[in-house]
């Protein structure tokens, strides 16, 4: 058992400073592209500060039409609400006052056929004319 531990000890000398020196290797390729990497984010945010200008640029054109969509809106809301009321008012007159308007719908069309009954036909009525 002393011999296995022993040669065991011998392999690992040898091997320790080869396994460091790939690691080593592996680290310098990994901090080498992580520097091209963190490079290719700055050209790109560099990019985009021209892209959020001109979208910057466009909500504020937008902004205007939509200023004027909202107070159109609002005219029609209040519009809306006037409407709503005169409906309203206008149905409540009817209802306190239907047993009138009844009664004068019912004298009017009485004094209309009172009137075509005692009508005297015209001379063009008879004759055809227009």
């Amino acid at each position: 058992m002393d011999a296995f531990i022993i040669a065991f000890r011998d392999l690992c000398k040898d091997l320790i400073p080869i396994l460091g020196a790939v690691c080593l290797v592996c680290v310098i390729i990994l901090l080498i592209k992580l520097i091209k990497v963190m490079s290719n984010v700055d050209s790109t945010l560099l990019k985009t500060h021209g892209t959020i200008d001109l979208v910057d640029r466009s909500i504020e054109k937008v902004q205007a039409p939509l200023d004027t969509v909202a107070k159109v809106s609002g005219t029609v809301d209040k519009a809306h609400d006037a409407t709503l009321a005169a409906v309203r008012e206008a149905k409540d007159f009817v209802v306190k006052n239907a047993g009138d308007i009844k009664e004068r719908v019912v004298a009017f069309v009485k004094d209309d056929e009172k009137a075509d009954e005692l009508k005297e036909p015209s001379p063009e009525d008879i004759i055809g004319g227009r």
